[in-house]
């Protein structure tokens, strides 16, 4: 499944990723980087923001899509800016064992 509906919005995972995002005051924050998704269900539960592409330190956020008022040219945020979760750092190596 590469499609995604929203309140009668359908559009595919490729055009979703890279939307910016407003929050509710419309001031934008950043873009969609990456999808949280249920495999069980196949819902989408949140979408991973990120904001500063040319900044030295990216930051990223974590928002549920309950959080989502409106899905289109843009995401539209019923939070503001500040209400986002700031995601954890991820680590920058993983470490694969044989066993």
């Amino acid at each position: 499944m590469t499609d995604i509906t929203f309140h009668g919005v359908q559009m595919k995972v490729t055009e979703f990723l890279g939307l910016k995002v407003l929050d509710k005051n419309a001031m934008e924050i950043g873009k969609v980087s990456d999808l949280e998704v249920d495999p069980e269900e196949g819902l989408i539960k949140s979408l991973i923001i990120s904001k500063g592409e040319l900044s030295l330190k990216q930051r990223t956020f974590i928002v549920d899509m309950e959080s989502v008022s409106r899905v289109g040219d843009y995401v539209v945020l019923a939070i503001a800016a500040d209400e986002a979760e700031e995601a954890p750092e991820e680590e920058e190596s993983m470490e694969i064992s044989p066993e």
